[in-house]
Order: C-alpha cells, then sequence, then structure tokens
C-alpha cells in the first residue's frame, strides 16, 4: 500500500512539474497547459500554485540597474577605456552583483558560435558568472587565464569559476591542473612542458574575450595572491611599495608599468603582455580599495571593457583630480 502511495505522489509530482514547464519556460497560458495535459484550468492554478510553495518554481523579481553614464563617458575619457560601466546596486543588494549582473551583461552580449572565453579568479567573477545564463551557442568553450589560487575558497578561483561559467552557459570547459604559483622556475617550465597545460595556455592566449578581476595595491584579493609567492619580509615589502594592482597574478605599477620581477618565473599562466593581444578584455573592479588597481591596468592598455560600481568610480575621479592638482 505504502508504494503505491509512493507511486501516485511521484505521479503528481511529475504532473506538477510539466505543467510548470509548460507555463513558466513554454510562456504557454494556464488554458492552454490544461489542454495539454487534459485536465482544467482550475487544476492548473491549483498546480501552479503547489509548484510554488513546494520550491519546484521559485519566481525573482530583478530592479533594473542604475547605471551612471555621465561619470562613466568621464572615466572613458580620462583612462583611455573603450567602454566604461558605472553602477550602483538597487536597494538591498550588494555593490558586488550590481557589478556581476553589469558584467555578465557585457560578457553575454560578446558571445558568438565558436568562441573562446577565459577568465581569471575573483568574487567579482563568481558575481558575474552566476548571473550568466544564456541559451546554448555552438561551439562555445571556456577556459583559464591562469592555474589556481590555494590560499582561497574554492568557489573564486580560475577553475571554478571557469567550471560555473560553462554550466551556467551549457558551454564546454578545458580546465588545466596546476596551481598558480610554483616554488622556482625550473618547476615552473617542467610543468609549461605537460602537453595538457601548454594546450590550453595556448588556447587562453587565442581566446575571443577574456573576463578578469582587477586586484589593487593592499586590497584583500591582491594580499591573497601575494600570499601564494611565500615571499621574505623584505621581498614582500618591496614589491608591496611598487605595485598597484594585479591581474591574473601578474603585477603593475600605477604607471601602467609591467612588473618583471623573479615572481613571474615562478607563474603558471599567460602574460600581462599576451592579455593585452586577447581582442576582448573585460574588467570588473567593485569598492574604493581597488582605485590605483584599476588606474594602472587602464594606463597599461590591459583592458577595453571595464565595469565598476559607483564608489569606486568616484573614488577614481577623486584620485585623479587630486593628482592632476598637484602636478599643475
Amino acid at each position: 500500500m505504502s508504494e503505491e502511495c509512493d507511486f501516485v505522489k511521484q505521479r503528481e509530482i511529475e504532473l506538477i512539474l510539466k505543467a510548470a514547464r509548460l507555463y513558466y519556460e513554454e510562456n504557454l497560458s494556464q488554458d492552454q497547459v490544461a489542454s495539454q495535459l487534459n485536465t482544467s484550468r482550475s487544476n492548473v492554478s491549483r498546480m501552479l500554485t503547489t509548484a510554488r510553495t513546494q520550491g519546484f518554481v521559485e519566481i525573482k523579481i530583478v530592479a533594473p540597474l542604475s547605471r551612471h553614464e555621465t561619470v562613466a563617458a568621464q572615466l572613458k575619457k580620462l583612462l583611455g577605456i573603450k567602454e566604461v560601466q558605472v553602477v550602483s546596486p538597487s536597494s538591498n543588494e550588494l555593490a558586488l552583483n550590481a557589478v556581476g549582473r553589469a558584467a555578465a551583461s557585457a560578457l553575454i552580449s560578446e558571445l558568438k558560435p565558436n568562441q573562446t572565453i577565459a577568465v581569471s579568479w575573483g568574487r567579482g567573477l563568481e558575481a558575474t558568472v552566476l548571473h550568466c545564463k544564456k541559451d546554448t551557442i555552438p561551439g562555445l568553450k571556456i577556459t583559464q587565464l591562469m592555474g589556481a589560487l590555494s590560499t582561497v575558497e574554492t568557489s573564486v578561483t580560475a577553475d571554478d569559476i571557469g567550471r560555473t561559467l560553462a554550466r551556467n552557459l551549457n558551454a564546454a570547459f578545458v580546465p588545466f591542473n596546476a596551481p598558480v604559483v610554483v616554488s622556482n622556475q625550473k618547476i615552473r617550465n617542467s610543468l609549461l612542458e605537460e602537453g595538457q597545460i601548454s594546450q590550453v595556455l595556448d588556447m587562453a592566449r587565442h581566446a575571443n574575450v577574456a573576463i578578469v578581476g582587477i586586484g589593487s595595491h593592499a586590497s584583500a584579493s591582491s594580499e591573497m595572491v601575494l600570499d601564494e609567492f611565500r615571499l621574505p619580509e623584505k621581498e614582500r615589502a618591496s614589491i608591496g611599495a611598487e605595485y598597484a594592482g594585479d591581474i591574473a597574478a601578474r603585477f603593475y605599477n600605477s604607471a601602467g608599468k609591467i612588473l618583471n620581477t623573479a615572481m613571474d618565473s615562478r607563474v603558471i599562466g599567460i602574460s600581462l603582455d599576451e592579455l593585452r593581444k586577447i581582442p576582448r578584455v573585460i574588467g570588473i573592479a567593485n569598492g574604493t580599495e581597488k582605485v590605483l588597481g584599476v588606474i594602472g591596468a587602464a594606463r597599461a592598455k590591459l583592458v577595453d571593457s571595464l565595469v565598476i560600481d559607483l564608489a569606486c568610480a568616484n573614488s577614481i575621479l577623486k584620485y585623479l583630480s587630486a593628482t592632476e592638482a598637484v602636478s599643475a
């Protein structure tokens, strides 16, 4: 008797799910759903209510992003970046989520069949890929610009970002299993000779679009990257005094000069010179702590599309205005 009850219950759930898919995914009216399922409209209404109350269907209201076109135009001119988006969150929304939504929209607008998308790491990218939803694009591939960081939670590493993005876009994910930083150049060179790693990095170099998080001097993300190198105290202090920001574990100063230090010889990933050659690079930053990183990345010509929040944008304008006044 129990098995029979379970069978009937399962059949009811399957019918409720079918009604929900027809109504919410295929946009049929309740009358059309009733006709397809050979039942009454009132019964369909009951099933749809049950689908919501049981959590089979989640309805989410997403407020439109607040975009600040005047501020974006100022930054576009001052930083020399082709495209700048400045957004602020809706009520009860974190700025990081607003930046992620805007960056996801920017990325999706770039997607075409048979493209390769390469990703770095970070919370901004995590927020972005969680908002990336699109019908399957034929031949779309996702890969990493860099190896994985060992000192951060897994959801924000390049391999996890890539895997989540591929899943959300129904794309193929092509990973390589390697750390982003190794102890010396000899180990790095040995790993780069591995066929799988060298092939994936070559794929990243020839990506159509890259999406990267921008680290900045003394920001939490940049400090995590520096932790990977396990530098002696004096050496860490020296790089700490010089760098303005980092992308994919590669560092640069506020003038846009790439810092080709001994650290570079220990990194598994594409170089910043190689990043520049990718046709479209979308950079993401959130918060006032990212000012120097964004300015340095712009001066180094590392990104041609920038998505930031209003607080970061205003802080950049304030910094540039102050430095211009000092130099005048």
